[in-house]
């Protein structure tokens, strides 16, 4: 009452055997519960086999022409050149290079050139250009 400078009326009732006043309004109770799992009848038809929902898309890039030079040619090599023909790429700013360990990877986008392909040398990739 002091916080918000108000007066408050003093006037209640105590009810006595009774939990509330005027009439109970009419309450729908539920005697039987459900089953939270239920079985699914079987139909006699079966359904055709559904498309999978993950397919894989047929590329249309093709693989481009490349040659691999070692040198120096006997023993185990200090460099690998890689020669590949992109005549159909107008820049290397859309070309995608990935240099694994044993595999070399080049995209041309858009898909139009698609090169996967391992070598028999380890690449160190750090240094690989």
């Amino acid at each position: 009452e002091n916080k918000y400078q108000l007066e408050l009326s003093r006037e209640w009732r105590m009810l006595k055997n009774r939990k509330f006043m005027g009439s109970v309004s009419e309450q729908n109770i539920r005697t039987k519960s459900k089953p939270i799992i239920q079985e699914m009848e079987t139909s006699s038809t079966q359904e055709p086999p559904k498309k999978p929902l993950v397919s894989e898309i047929e590329s249309c890039a093709t693989v481009p022409d490349c040659t691999i030079i070692a040198e120096p040619g006997e023993g185990h090599p200090s460099y690998l050149v890689a020669e590949i023909s992109l005549p159909r790429v107008a820049s290397a700013s859309s070309l995608v290079l990935d240099l694994g360990e044993d595999r070399i990877v080049l995209w041309a986008r858009p898909s139009i050139y698609h090169l996967d392909i391992f070598i028999p040398y380890n690449i160190t990739q750090e240094i690989g250009r």
